[in-house]
């Protein structure tokens, strides 16, 4: 029956004499290899204090790569400014080019559509009831002066309740004065 070799006494960092592991030599046809990570022990648990399966952590378990050396402060390599940019390629806002951030987070207004609304209704009543036809005048024109500001979007609803005013007044003043003719 054949007996495997006890396992070496595991290294502990606490002996300052102990120098390490010595580099294998390397000659130029044969490069250096990589040490080879401590095999774990089946023996027991590791400990508080000692390492455990993976080895010592100043030695990984896989060779790799070298660790990236980072340049030291303020050797940062320099890098070319970019070129301009052509001149339509950002927007421009009231306060010049780039963005017009005061009105950045600001809520949407809603449009003011009712003086429209009111003139056309007023317009359609208009030819029953012959006042009407003048509020549907006015508000017609507050509405189509809204439009204008760009605080209203119903131009065309606007414009048909001043028309049906103008057209229920003059249709009404004619009906007067035939009505007042005929007596």
């Amino acid at each position: 029956m054949t007996t495997t070799p006890p396992p070496e006494p595991a290294e502990t960092p606490d002996n300052p004499d102990d120098p390490g592991p010595t580099p294998r030599p390397t000659t130029p046809d044969r490069p250096a290899e990589p040490e080879a990570a401590p095999q774990p022990t089946q023996s027991s648990p590791a400990q508080y204090g000692q390492y455990g399966q993976y080895g010592r952590p100043d030695q990984p378990d896989q060779p790799g790569p070298p660790a990236e050396q980072y340049p030291a402060p303020g050797q940062y390599a320099q890098y070319p400014p970019p070129p301009p940019l052509p001149p339509d390629s950002h927007p421009t806002g009231p306060n010049g080019p780039g963005y017009d951030y005061g009105a950045y987070g600001a809520p949407p207004v809603q449009p003011r559509n009712g003086m429209g609304v009111a003139a056309l209704v007023l317009g359609v009543i208009g030819f029953l009831i012959g006042p009407c036809s003048i509020l549907a005048i006015v508000f017609g024109r507050i509405g189509l002066t809204r439009v204008a500001r760009g605080e209203a979007n119903n131009r065309g609803v606007a414009q048909a309740g001043f028309v049906l005013g103008i057209v229920t007044l003059v249709l009404w003043i004619l009906g007067l004065v035939l009505l007042a003719n005929r007596s």
